[in-house]
């Protein structure tokens, strides 16, 4: 999954070989958006749509959901074997992936990061203790 999202945000970085220069300077100033951020866009849409499948749909038995213990998934499904018990639906016991959910989340954090870059009118400041992001507007 991490090499998925490594080729993903490695294509959507890169600008297109078929693309055409702005005709002007003015052309580009008025839009106020730089290179890195379309492909910061959809480099966060990616990722939360990651992050969101991670916790929904792509679910795993290595983790609970709720307050369930760890061994209620393997003894639903062993349970399964009854007749009485044939029809449980274990699946409910199953926690979210979260192997995915934080790959999510870093692609999307890094896609939010690409977006600020790509911004003329904000940036972000990395300091020893802290990071922030500054958004300058001019009236």
């Amino acid at each position: 999954m991490k090499s998925v999202l490594v080729v993903l945000a490695m294509l959507l970085s890169v600008e297109p070989a078929f693309a055409q220069a702005p005709a002007t300077a003015q052309a580009n100033e008025e839009t106020h958006v730089g290179k890195a951020f379309w492909p910061g866009v959809m480099l966060a849409i990616a990722g939360s749509t990651v992050a969101i499948l991670g916790g929904t749909a792509l679910k795993s038995a290595d983790y609970t959901s709720g307050n369930t213990p760890l061994s209620a998934f393997p003894q639903c499904e062993a349970m399964k074997s009854n007749p009485v018990y044939a029809r449980n639906d274990c699946d409910l016991l199953k926690g979210p992936n979260l192997k995915i959910v934080w790959s999510g989340v870093g692609a999307a954090a890094a896609g939010v990061t690409l977006m600020a870059i790509g911004s003329s009118h904000s940036r972000v400041e990395v300091g020893p203790r802290s990071a922030r992001f500054v958004y300058r507007r001019t009236f």
